[in-house]
């Protein structure tokens, strides 16, 4: 055989070879469920990723099994990628990656019974494994399945709520229920147990944000683990408010103070080429990414109050601004912007120590953008309180503070006119009127009275 003959032949191996690793490969889709799946209701929630680094995503297909019936559901979302060419077989590719949001129930399946059933999620690819059939996944999980949805008894009375303010209700849930609250518009309030050994006993404390119609209407609602969700209504009365309107002057001294601090540490702010502009960014957008990071330190709260006594205000205290005032600012004579300011600020002398208002924990100490240096408290239970525009911080992430004690001193930082506290309470990140927490027969009234039985 020539040198020719003997290279071809060489090729031809090498061809083989990896053509026979390509048929016999293994390789499959990886498929990842998001959360903990425990049961199928009425028409429970299924969301998973499918992934494969080397191949495409070629079909995902799930289906319910039970009592020897088969029920196929359609998927949605499966990346119809073009593929590469056969003679391509060495071409490595990115990572082919499908997201997948559905729903199985007896909403999808008529026929599904209470019981149990097996629910069977398969992805394949489009490699050359079993013999060109594609590599092969799945992911099988046998679950309960349960239609009845929880059950609600409401405990407390009476429920009356100011919009802006809040409330306290009590309430039972049938056993199996895995999340509760209160729903008020798009706003979901969890409940928490009245003490560890009653997890079916919960207090939910909630609010008629001040920007929610009241005649919004708040609903206890209730699911399980399987998905099913009970709505009960539940006897409240809401106050309307009318808040107080203001005008702020704004001045290039102003702006020219308070604007480059608040830029140089909010890189992922871009500058807008002007003082104003980026003043009206600072005060809208930034505004906005502030209140979502408040939403966010809820997610740490305390599953348990912290808190025994009444909420102080600073002492010695004056009000230069209350909550929820509607704010017109002005600039050389035009209206630039419209916003409201969700606090009290209070006033003493400059650098006044500055004091936890009541027991809780720190879960932010440091620069959080229109608030300046700012400090906010866990209370427990989603009750929270926010302390802003301080010139010093004196307590760090995680540490027990007590009612009374010094955690900083007052300041001008962030959009701070002059040297204040911006103090206010927050319920699972949303601004409450602070005036109610200050007032120990309000709580007593409110809360105290609600949960006397349970302590």
């Amino acid at each position: 055989m020539g040198k020719g003959g003997v290279f071809l032949l060489v090729i031809l191996v090498v061809f083989l070879a990896v053509l026979g690793m390509k048929v016999t490969s293994k390789s499959a889709p990886a498929i990842d469920l998001h959360g903990q799946l425990k049961g199928l209701g009425q028409s429970t929630p299924v969301e998973f990723e499918v992934r494969d680094p080397q191949h495409r995503v070629k079909s995902v297909q799930l289906e319910v099994r039970q009592s020897g019936r088969v029920f196929v559901l359609p998927v949605a979302g499966v990346t119809a990628e073009a593929p590469t060419s056969w003679w391509k077989f060495w071409a490595k590719r990115p990572e082919s990656k499908t997201s997948v949001q559905t729903r199985v129930g007896r909403k999808e399946i008529p026929d599904l019974q209470e019981g149990r059933a097996t629910l069977v999620i398969t992805a394949t690819n489009d490699s050359w494994g079993r013999l060109f059939r594609g590599g092969r996944s799945e992911v099988t999980l046998d679950l309960p399945v349960r239609f009845t949805p929880p059950q609600v008894q409401v405990l407390s009375f009476p429920h009356y709520v100011n919009q802006g303010g809040a409330e306290l209700v009590v309430f039972k849930v049938s056993a199996g229920t895995a999340e509760s609250g209160v729903q008020v518009g798009g706003h979901f309030f969890p409940s928490w147990p009245v003490k560890e050994s009653l997890a079916d006993t919960r207090l939910c404390l909630f609010t008629y944000p001040h920007n929610v119609d009241a005649s919004t209407p708040a609903r206890i609602v209730a699911r399980d683990d399987a998905g099913n969700e009970t709505v009960s209504n539940f006897t409240y009365r809401v106050f309307p408010k009318k808040f107080h309107t203001d005008t702020i002057q704004v001045t290039d001294d102003f702006m020219s103070r308070v604007v480059p601090p608040i830029m140089s540490q909010t890189p992922d702010l871009r500058e807008q080429g002007s003082l104003l502009k980026n003043f009206l960014l600072i005060n809208g957008r930034l505004r906005e990414i502030n209140a979502q990071q408040l939403v966010g330190f809820a997610q740490k709260t305390s599953p348990a109050f912290l808190w025994t006594k009444p909420f102080v205000q600073l002492g010695n205290s004056k009000v230069e601004a209350a909550f929820a005032d509607r704010r017109t600012y002005l600039y050389d004579g035009q209206v630039i912007d419209h916003q409201d300011h969700l606090g009290f600020d209070l006033a003493v002398t400059e650098h006044i120590p500055v004091v936890a208002a009541n027991d809780g924990t720190v879960v932010h100490a440091g620069n959080l953008g229109i608030y300046g240096n700012a400090i906010v408290l866990d209370h427990g239970c989603g009750l929270q309180s926010l302390y802003g525009h301080l010139s010093s911080i004196d307590v760090k992430v995680g540490e027990s503070v007590k009612r009374g004690q010094v955690m900083g001193r007052s300041g001008q930082t962030g959009l701070a006119a002059g040297d204040h506290l911006h103090f206010t309470m927050l319920l699972d990140g949303i601004p409450v009127n602070p005036v109610e927490w200050w007032d120990a027969h309000w709580i007593h009234d409110r809360i105290e009275a609600k949960l006397a039985a349970y302590r």
